[in-house]
């Protein structure tokens, strides 16, 4: 496969937000996010259809692959400008017009650049566990990002996480679950080990080879 070639519009000393050949630029190192506001979505997408989301979208093998459908819309959020430019690329080789590609910190982008219930479906595909004590405050899930998701996904709208590290799933169910906004869309556990159709990615075949059991766990935003 062809790997275009995706480039800063920016220099450092220059760098602001901006829209930039399908991506959207978050500068890391950056105090005014606030500044800027985000084209809405039917100026992004030329159209009306459901948006769904993925955090921490890797390599983008997955979400690619449901971008092929054309009836929904598709934002990839990941902050390493190397797996940026592998999402990037894939979204050039298979024409999804539908992909809008984020290269920043999830964080950021869902404090500062999302607004209120504007999203169908979250989707979150192993997120770094930081299994080290001292390295916890980076886990992606915690009250800040809970709080944000549940003001930016629509009611009823959904969010699935997928890991293979048992003792965080058990923080992504407790840090969700104890927002009043979401729900458990499986009974307890609160978690299945197969999820028919769901597709596949570069650590789900990663962890499935080395023998580890896949989590997936699914909420639903309540009505507000």
């Amino acid at each position: 496969m062809t790997l275009y070639k995706l480039t800063y519009p920016y220099t450092w000393e220059e760098r602001k937000p901006c829209l930039h050949e399908g991506v959207l630029f978050i500068p890391p190192h950056y105090d005014q996010h606030t500044s800027w506001t985000l084209p809405s979505w039917e100026e992004i997408f030329g159209n009306q259809n459901p948006v769904h989301i993925e955090y921490c979208t890797g390599n983008g093998t997955w979400l690619a692959e449901k971008a092929k459908d054309p009836s929904v819309n598709w934002i990839a959020v990941e902050k390493r400008f190397d797996r940026t430019q592998k999402i990037w690329s894939k979204k050039r080789t298979k024409r999804l017009n539908n992909l809008l590609v984020v290269y920043g910190d999830a964080h950021i982008f869902i404090k500062d650049y999302m607004k209120d219930h504007q999203v169908d479906e979250v989707y979150v595909n192993f997120p770094d566990p930081w299994p080290k004590l001292k390295h916890a405050k980076n886990r992606l899930f915690q009250q800040e990002f809970v709080r944000h998701l549940a003001r930016t996904v629509r009611p009823h709208g959904c969010l699935t996480v997928v890991t293979d590290d048992a003792v965080y799933s058990h923080q992504v169910m407790d840090e969700v679950l104890e927002n009043p906004s979401w729900g458990s869309f499986f009974a307890s556990p609160h978690y299945v080990t197969s999820l028919e159709g769901y597709g596949t990615s570069f650590f789900e075949e990663l962890w499935r080879q080395k023998g580890k059991e896949i989590r997936y766990m699914k909420f639903i935003r309540e009505e507000s």
